[in-house]
């Protein structure tokens, strides 16, 4: 096992290219309520958002977006049902609610630029190293 000074503890920040930041801006914080904050970068092509947990998204404008692969990243929520019925009053798709073999239950979307984003419970098998 690693020394725990150098151990992974967290998720600081994730990527997503976006065609049009400014639209992408406007729909991650309309849609997912995610709030921006001042990048920490010299930087026009970019914004940095930020959620209640200090977990980032930095939202990348970039001509060749989605990311590709699509790879996403998963969102807890405490009501994934309540979380499916406001996404699709806003028009947006979603999967169906799937449930996991430990419990855990997630639904998948895309953003403007087809990046995928599973919104999820929190895992039932808790931590596991």
């Amino acid at each position: 096992m690693l020394a725990d000074n150098i151990r992974l503890k967290n998720i600081n920040h994730i990527t997503y290219n976006v065609k049009d930041k400014d639209a992408a801006l406007k729909w991650y914080e309309d849609i997912l309520g995610l709030k921006q904050i001042p990048k920490m970068v010299d930087a026009d092509h970019l914004y940095w958002l930020q959620l209640p947990s200090g977990a980032m998204v930095h939202i990348i404008e970039n001509a060749d977006a989605p990311s590709a692969p699509s790879h996403h990243t998963a969102f807890e929520v405490d009501d994934i049902e309540a979380s499916r019925e406001y996404l699709v009053q806003k028009g947006i798709e979603t999967t169906d609610i799937q449930t996991r073999n430990d419990g855990q239950r997630a639904m998948y979307l895309n953003d403007l630029d087809g990046n995928r984003i599973e919104i999820c419970t929190v895992s039932g098998f808790g931590v596991l190293v």
